[in-house]
């Protein structure tokens, strides 16, 4: 599944990405209930996910700067 959400990323395909990030976190949490094999695994995904959140977060707020210059435009046009 990381895999996925890797290609998803790397393909900008961010609405996806978000999903799977989800479904990955899900995993991993139920992985930690039922066993603290593969550690190491888990943490590097854990970190991963945790930079992923970080930099979605950063992107909706460039996302709402754009809109709000976009409507900055539109009100200028009008005038």
């Amino acid at each position: 599944m990381s895999n996925e959400l890797a290609k998803k990323l790397k393909d900008q395909e961010f609405k996806q990405a978000w999903t799977m990030a989800g479904e990955l976190s899900a995993l991993l949490k139920k992985m930690k209930k039922n066993c603290n094999c593969r550690i190491m695994f888990s943490e590097c995904i854990k970190k991963d996910l945790s930079s992923y959140y970080s930099m979605n977060k950063e992107l909706n707020k460039v996302t709402n700067r754009a809109f709000a210059i976009g409507c900055s435009f539109e009100r200028s046009a009008s005038i």
